[in-house]
């Protein structure tokens, strides 16, 4: 693994240049664009279903807030550490108004079904976040980088939603999660970058290696996150697991200077 890739900045038009050109090669039966504007949802099951997908994703968000909590002073970076308490208040800011959006609309606070998958997150991922800078990583790539995709065809292909959670993403989360992805890749490539050829090498197979134990634990939830939002969102469109794939593939080449060709084979979302 030799030849090196010359990295555009990290910015969500690189972002969504590089999904639609995955969409392209290896789903075009996918929509670029969103075909139809999506309709509030109303009905029981609806609402029933959008409880599941918002606790999900405060869930998602409070994990990485314990997460860095745990970290922040574990890794003797300073640079890191004043990035991530912005990281550690952004997530806790999303979470928190995801949280109080579910009591307004059902009426009971969901603090306790929150903290019940986070606890899952916390099963199946175990110490691989505070195993030092590497085991961070991985967990940095798959929480903030490795999800974009799928986040994105998921805004472009649903058919319901919640105006006001929408308008508080659009706000907030999506220009604070994309900070959040170039923070880290600024960092990492701080690292790297110094690194010699070997060194190089030795970190790209050890990030692979961590990458790949992530995934393999993060499976199961991540079908099952996957049916959780199609059914809240009304999402119909099929085959979107060779997206989270390849862009998987992309964010390593990017953080590794690797080009995709030179990949080892990974695990893929649907094994």
């Amino acid at each position: 693994m030799t030849a090196t890739i010359s990295r555009p900045a990290w910015t969500i038009e690189f972002e969504n240049e590089t999904i639609d050109r995955l969409i392209d090669k290896h789903a075009p039966h996918i929509p670029k664009k969103r075909l139809q504007e999506p309709k509030a949802i109303a009905k029981a099951e609806e609402l029933e279903n959008f409880y599941h997908f918002r606790v999900g994703g405060a869930a998602h968000d409070l994990f990485i807030v314990q997460v860095v909590a745990n970290v922040i002073d574990k890794i003797p970076d300073p640079e890191l550490q004043l990035f991530l308490s912005r990281q550690l208040g952004d997530d806790g800011a999303h979470a928190e108004n995801t949280r109080r959006r579910v009591e307004a609309l059902f009426g009971r606070d969901p603090i306790d079904d929150i903290q019940k998958q986070v606890q899952k997150h916390w099963d199946f991922m175990g110490d691989i976040p505070r195993r030092g800078w590497l085991g961070f990583l991985a967990f940095e790539l798959h929480y903030e980088h490795h999800i974009v995709a799928i986040g994105s065809l998921n805004r472009r292909l649903s058919r319901l939603y919640d105006p006001e959670s929408s308008s508080f993403a659009t706000a907030r989360i999506i220009p604070d999660e994309t900070f959040h992805r170039a923070g880290v890749a600024e960092w990492w490539l701080r690292k790297f970058d110094k690194a010699s050829p070997t060194e190089k090498a030795e970190l790209a197979a050890q990030v692979i290696e961590a990458d790949e134990e992530v995934q393999r634990r993060r499976n199961s939830y991540l079908k099952e996150h996957e049916k959780v939002s199609r059914r809240a969102l009304g999402i119909e469109v099929e085959g979107t697991g060779v997206i989270y794939d390849t862009w998987r593939q992309e964010v390593l080449s990017y953080f590794l200077d690797i080009p995709v060709s030179q990949l080892p084979k990974l695990i893929s979302i649907d094994d």
